[in-house]
């Protein structure tokens, strides 16, 4: 499961805890809520960074906006929190090093943040994919790629837009939860599919955002380039 998603699983659960205890009269939920919530901030820009198994320039900049807003809600000085900040990026590129490996041929994940981010999939055995998209948008284009029986996209788009290239010939599955957000299979009618034809489920997350399925991709983007982010990937096409 990608770091974002697992941040805004807990920053819900967080606040329907904070929430709970409000009504329980055991804290002050307004106030608690107004001293600490640039913490959602930071920790979305910490997962990005996560995800993307690098610092770069988009999660750091959700990161130190973050930092900033903590430091004024609690009147901290800023001079006070460089070095700490600087440490956890030089953590969080040490623990990059490893990471970037580990990713297989038969997965793949799109990542954009403040921007947008392409990722190609040539895997022979597809079973998995993740994308997500904040204030942003993030393509994960499919069409190269092959499914044995079955695969899963888990697609979060978070003020921003997803969009997930198939070839035609899958059958899609799409499902998920829109909040002030919506998602839409936009695949064209290609006659009846055979039993056995592969089957692409499609989770969608959509906050504020959408996420859409098409097979037929705008004008421009029959061949779109391989981002930065997919060229450690063993799965994605090189220039």
């Amino acid at each position: 499961m990608q770091p974002v998603r697992v941040w805004m699983g807990i920053v819900l659960i967080g606040l329907g805890v904070v929430g709970l205890l409000g009504a329980a009269g055991v804290i002050d939920a307004g106030t608690v809520t107004a001293r600490w919530w640039p913490l959602v901030v930071i920790g979305l820009g910490l997962a990005a960074m996560v995800a993307q198994r690098s610092p770069s320039f988009g999660p750091l900049v959700v990161t130190t906006i973050g930092v900033a807003l903590l430091a004024d809600v609690q009147d901290w000085p800023l001079r006070d929190l460089l070095w700490p900040a600087l440490l956890i990026v030089v953590g969080l590129l040490v623990l990059s090093g490893p990471a970037r490996r580990r990713s297989t041929g038969n997965e793949a994940a799109a990542l954009a943040v403040l921007g947008g981010s392409t990722v190609r999939s040539t895997s022979a055995h597809l079973d998995h994919a993740e994308v997500s998209a904040m204030f942003g948008g993030a393509t994960l284009d499919l069409r190269d790629a092959h499914i044995d029986r079955a695969a899963r996209v888990d697609a979060l788009a978070l003020f921003g837009g997803v969009d997930v290239l198939v070839p035609p010939g899958w059958r899609i599955v799409l499902r998920g939860l829109p909040v002030f957000g919506g998602y839409e299979d936009k695949t064209r009618g290609h006659g009846p599919l055979p039993a056995d034809a592969p089957v692409l489920t499609v989770n969608a997350t959509a906050v504020f955002g959408g996420v859409s399925v098409t097979d037929k991709p705008a004008h421009g983007t029959t061949a779109p380039a391989p981002s930065s982010e997919s060229a450690d990937r063993p799965d994605a096409v090189r220039p």
